[in-house]
């Protein structure tokens, strides 16, 4: 059963009992008592409860699981699945945890720890319910809940009668302070929420009764001032129904009027249903009337009231949409084929209700909070005299024999009083009996035992010390085999460690070593053992390890120290030498402890990665000189080519005027004619296209070489305000694509140069409209994130998209992904890279075909003292 080891025979009877639970949990909350519009009293926690303690946690879930899925259709949300299947799961944990088996008390504390929490939870954020609503929902559970959980502990009282019966291993008795708790609870809970449903149901029948005749009244008054207004009119007009604006207006205020300042709509319609005056509209226009657009209607009242429950587009309590439902009435316009209705929305009758229910619950729950604590005090008060008695009495020979009872308890109730008054004679009286037994054996055994008794101590004494001596013999023989292997393990350990490892006492004396410091200078451990550093090394290096010990010794801690030291091989190598003292058990320095890194390779590739670097950044800046004076000088035959080619289209324009005036005949202006109106033109332009392109590309080699050679102005930047002022610069190219930038509420700070941050994000937003899809609006979203390494940026679009296979060559130089489609060098994502370069950042780019792109760029973080962040609605 899951209860401290307790287990059911699943016999045929005791599977029937388990399936009737199951089956009376579902048909308790099928049929459950409704208390008002939206809240209903479940009883199918009781038959739950009921299954945990006999069936356990798990059959318990199932039970819960099986009462609780009605709820689906009766609430119109899934959400009270959660807690009412919380309630077996935390009822059924503490019932096999706990040492009471009090099921009204752990379900008085699953709902305010747990249940309510999670009623708050879902009603008020996730369903997004008023907090009047969600307080009432959160009573009404708590409520119900108790009082189940009292039925439940009730039915239990008789349970173990007929637990034989079924097949169930359970106690065939209950504490009696169980028995006066429930009982006390049962006295006060029942009758009170008795009196809370008479009172909701008679609280919710007055509420609507009042809004019923509320409806009435108005739609009297209403009709009977338009009959008067009408007749007025219609004696003015001459119409016997008159129309117009005019008309409608003065109606609309009749209406108005009629309604009392009340939130509701009062309508006025013809025979077709159309609206010819309403409180909620200006005269003008015949719409058509529909009385419940968005929902379901269904008559409510004899009087002819209809209530319309607004269909829900997600999961929301009944008591959400008892919020917007609208309840109107609907009557003929005396003398016209015209009616009138009147709709009331429920919402303000449905507060004041919730108000009442609300004030109910939290009186029936304080009541049953106050009696809870005093049912638990009264009922300890009661039992615990009880429950003493049974301790003290329980072996009462044995204990007469060993000690004289004297802590008997005491109760104010004469008849507990009484039988703890006839334990006591009774004790006093075996009590003497047993004194006067003792006495006689010892008279009779008084030598015998003394004799016994110092043969038994010696005895005993013997016993001790030869089992101590073993003792201390087995532990001696343990601590020293563990201390060989332990030995043993640290030899083997640090003979596995590749870098060479001593040891030294306080005189600088050798006292062990690894097998990597024996091979580093080719030494056998016992020619080690026992030398100083003047033994084993040269003067020098011996001098600089000696001092660096005695500084040690002095200092205390770890001492790290690079040194260049001979090795087996003949070679000097750079090493790192790490030392430190230790002391012995009686915390005197005992030596030093170190290792030696060699870091000649290491230095090596530091040396010449240095060089490298120096050599690349040479070559680096005679690479971007050749670029520069490459592009400069190839400026200036491109301007003659192009002030040529103009002057060639200029002589070449009068040339054709020249010809016009000629008198040839029209083979010879057939032939010359198209050459020059046609092809001259054509490879002029030809000439103009290529001159200019090439002219493009020259000014862009031009920046891209000065990027390596312009300063770098490192600030923290205002990414809000830096973005703000591209967007404003380019808000014509905006403007003229039909697109839309949109940027974060949260732009983190950045620090790197202003001019070149710029130049980075204008680039990313001016591919983003050149390559924007034709078939939707563009859209451009920019945001930031934070991290330990700096800021990254976002700029995503949903433009046409980058193919997987063309995302790398986007950053190479002159590379274009539509050149037939656009304008550009295809210099701006190469110059984006390298000014992230230069700043010590990183851009990337994820993007599919036809589903945008997000461009990432990563630069440094502001400094925390000066971090800020700015917002923007």
């Amino acid at each position: 059963m899951g209860e401290r080891g307790r287990r059911l025979t699943y016999s045929g009877k005791s599977l029937l009992l388990l399936a009737a639970l199951i089956a009376a949990a579902f048909a308790g909350n099928f049929f459950s008592l409704r208390l008002l519009a939206g809240f209903n009293f479940l009883f199918g926690s009781i038959a739950v409860l009921l299954t945990v303690r006999l069936f356990g946690i798990r059959w318990g879930l199932a039970a819960g699981l099986a009462a609780s899925l009605w709820t689906i259709p009766l609430y119109g949300h899934p959400y009270a699945v959660i807690w009412l299947c919380g309630e077996p799961l935390f009822v059924g944990w503490l019932l096999h945890k706990g040492k009471r088996r009090n099921i009204l008390l752990y379900d008085a504390c699953y709902w305010p720890l747990v249940g309510v929490p999670l009623v708050w939870l879902f009603f008020r954020h996730a369903m997004q319910v008023s907090v009047l609503g969600t307080v009432a929902a959160m009573l009404t559970y708590w409520v119900v809940g108790i009082a189940n959980a009292l039925v439940a502990s009730l039915l239990l009282t008789y349970i173990p009668r007929i637990a034989p019966l079924y097949g169930l291993d359970m106690p065939r008795t209950i504490p009696i302070h169980h028995l006066i708790f429930n009982i006390l609870m049962a006295v006060v809970l029942i009758p009170s929420i008795v009196v809370m449903v008479i009172h909701g149901k008679g609280a919710e029948g007055r509420y609507l009764q009042e809004m019923y005749r509320d409806i009435d009244g108005s739609l009297k008054v209403a009709g009977y001032e338009t009959r008067l207004k009408l007749r007025e009119l219609a004696a003015n007009s001459g119409e016997a129904v008159p129309r117009g604006t005019e008309v409608a207006g003065t109606l609309r205020g009749i209406l108005l009027d009629a309604r009392g300042g009340r939130p509701w709509r009062v309508i006025l319609v013809d025979d077709a249903d159309h609206v010819i005056a309403a409180t909620d509209s200006a005269p003008g226009g015949t719409p058509k009337y529909d009385s419940c657009r968005n929902g379901s209607l269904e008559q409510v009242g004899e009087s002819g009231i209809y209530r319309c429950l607004p269909t829900a587009d997600r999961p929301v309590p009944l008591l959400q949409r008892m919020h917007d439902a609208t309840f109107l009435r609907r009557a003929p316009l005396a003398g016209t084929t015209w009616s009138m209705v009147v709709e009331s929305p429920f919402a303000p009758y449905q507060r004041a209700l919730l108000h009442d229910h609300v004030k109910s619950l939290l009186i029936v729950l304080g009541l049953n909070m106050f009696v809870l604590v005093i049912s638990l005090s009264l009922s300890h008060r009661l039992a615990a005299p009880l429950y003493r008695l049974s301790q003290v009495t329980t072996d009462l020979p044995k204990r007469l024999l060993r000690e004289n009872i004297s802590a008997w308890p005491e109760s104010m109730v004469s008849e507990i009083d009484q039988l703890i008054g006839n334990f006591k004679v009774m004790a006093i009286a075996l009590s003497q009996r047993f004194q006067e037994i003792t006495y006689t054996n010892e008279t009779l055994e008084h030598h015998v035992a003394e004799r016994t008794g110092e043969l038994t101590r010696a005895n005993e004494e013997l016993q001790r010390e030869i089992a101590e001596r073993k003792t201390t013999e087995r532990q001696r023989d343990h601590l020293m085999e563990e201390l060989v292997n332990q030995l043993r393990f640290l030899q083997t350990l640090i003979d596995t460690i590749p870098n060479p490892i001593f040891y030294k006492d306080a005189d600088g004396i050798y006292q062990g070593c690894n097998r990597a410091f024996e091979e580093s200078w080719g030494l056998a451990r016992d020619g080690i053992v026992g030398k100083t550093a003047h033994d084993l090394f040269p003067t020098r290096e011996a001098e600089i390890l000696q001092a660096a010990d005695r500084e040690l010794f002095a200092l205390g801690g770890v001492q790290v120290y690079e040194e260049q030291i001979r090795y087996s091989d003949g070679q000097m190598h750079t090493v790192i030498i790490y030392t430190a003292t230790y002391d012995d058990i009686n915390g005197i320095l005992g030596g030093l402890v170190g290792t030696a890194i060699d870091i000649s390779v290491r230095k090596k590739a530091e040396n010449e990665r240095d060089r490298l670097m120096v050599e690349l950044q040479k070559k680096n800046k005679e690479l971007e000189g050749i670029v520069y004076v490459a592009s400069h000088d190839l400026r200036s035959p491109l301007v003659n080519v192009q002030g040529f080619s103009r002057k060639l289209a200029k002589n070449c324009a009068e040339l054709d005027e020249f010809m016009a005036g000629l008198v040839l005949d029209e083979a010879q202006r057939a032939r010359i004619e198209p050459i020059f109106r046609e092809t001259i033109p054509r490879a002029l332009g030809f000439i103009t296209r290529s001159i200019e392109k090439m002219d493009s590309l020259l000014n862009g080699l031009l920046r891209l070489s000065r990027l390596g050679r312009t300063a770098i102005c490192f600030e923290t930047l205002d990414m809000r305000q830096l973005l703000s002022n591209i967007i404003a610069s380019i808000t014509y190219q905006i403007e003229s694509a039909g697109a839309r930038v949109e940027l974060a509420l949260l732009l983190h700070p950045c620090v790197g140069d202003s001019v070149q941050v710029t130049q980075i994000f204008s680039n990313l937003l001016d591919n983003a409209l050149k390559y924007r899809s034709a078939a939707r609006p563009l859209v451009v979203h920019v945001a930031s994130e934070a991290f330990d390494e700096g800021v990254r940026y976002c700029v995503e679009d949903n433009g046409i998209g980058i193919p997987r296979d063309q995302q790398e060559k986007i950053w190479e130089i002159f590379h274009r992904l539509n050149p037939g489609d656009t304008q550009g060098e295809g210099l701006g994502l190469t110059m984006a890279r390298r000014i992230v370069d230069r700043l010590g950042g990183s851009i990337w780019v994820e993007s599919e075909p036809d589903a945008g792109s997000r461009f990432y760029v990563v630069l440094p973080c502001a400094p925390k003292t000066d971090d800020h962040m700015t917002a923007g609605a």
